[in-house]
């Protein structure tokens, strides 16, 4: 019966008259994320859903085309076998999405900085420009080694489903340089090296900031961090062009890995167009903002 679902996906979405584009919107709306790429490949049968939240997508996707109970999710066979992860690539499995190709494109990155370094602070500032996509990123850092040795760090960004990786520009600022870049070849997914002048000893601090800019984006509905590993301090910033500014803007949380995004109040956009969290004592999972578009 596996074989059939992504027939019945297919059709179904044909027959609604959406786009997978508004699919993935009207799912958001909901508090559920999932890419036009993973809708895509769901009703090509390239993949399918198989943990926790993408079943609890396939039953929305039921519910917002008007289709019965289980009509699509009982076409689903068993999970089948994952992949050859290594302990510490499931790391980012069910943070960031898409979870395959964000591990594809940085597991060959990784390296023993990786696991001595905790974040003392982050502060993502994301401007969203008139065309009501996110244009860059600035990412202001002070890290702590948890042992000897670390001299970078990694920078990981994932953008929207449809942008080119070709399009994403990591540029280092103060206190690292850039090493190296690693782009996926069929997802909006870019992993780059921040390196240190020098090599950090246990209980040494190191700040220091980057920009990732997209110079061909497609629209956002929102912006998110993913922690692997727990933070002090995590400051969230969204300022939208003057001549846009979205019907609702709320903050959300996932938890942990796989669990179910939990959305919470509206946030209050100040007279210059920003809107932020402050968030302390930051545990792995994702803290984001997401808006709607009037």
């Amino acid at each position: 019966m596996a074989e059939q679902f992504h027939s019945a996906l297919r059709a179904a979405i044909e027959d609604s008259g959406l786009t997978l584009d508004r699919l993935r919107h009207r799912l958001a709306q909901r508090g559920i994320r999932v890419s036009v790429t993973s809708l895509s490949y769901w009703q090509q049968g390239r993949s399918r859903p198989e943990r926790a939240d993408s079943l609890r997508a396939v039953h929305a996707i039921e519910s917002i085309l008007g289709m019965p109970r289980h009509s699509l999710a009982g076409l689903l066979g068993p999970p089948r076998p994952r992949g050859r992860w290594t302990k510490r690539d499931r790391y980012y499995d069910g943070i960031l999405g898409p979870a395959e190709a964000l591990a594809e494109a940085v597991t060959p990155m990784l390296g023993p900085s990786d696991s001595k370094l905790a974040v003392f602070s982050q502060e993502d500032s994301v401007l969203v420009g008139a065309d009501r996509t996110i244009r860059s990123v600035h990412t202001r850092l002070v890290v702590e080694a948890t042992a000897d040795g670390p001299d970078r760090h990694l920078a990981v960004y994932c953008a929207e489903p449809d942008t080119d990786s070709a399009e994403i520009a990591v540029k280092a600022g103060t206190n690292c340089r850039l090493g190296r870049v690693r782009r996926h070849a069929d997802a909006p997914v870019i992993a780059a090296e921040l390196l240190f002048d020098r090599r950090l000893g246990f209980g040494e601090t190191h700040f220091f900031d980057y920009e990732v800019t997209v110079s061909a984006p497609a629209i956002s509905f929102d912006y998110r961090r993913g922690f692997r590993y727990p933070a002090d301090v995590f400051l969230l910033c969204v300022r939208f062009a003057d001549d846009v500014l979205p019907a609702r803007i709320h903050g959300f949380t996932q938890p942990k890995p796989h669990a179910c995004v939990i959305v919470g109040d509206e946030l209050a956009v100040t007279s210059g167009h920003w809107v932020h969290r402050a968030e302390r004592a930051v545990k792995p999972g994702v803290i984001g903002i997401g808006w709607e578009w009037a």
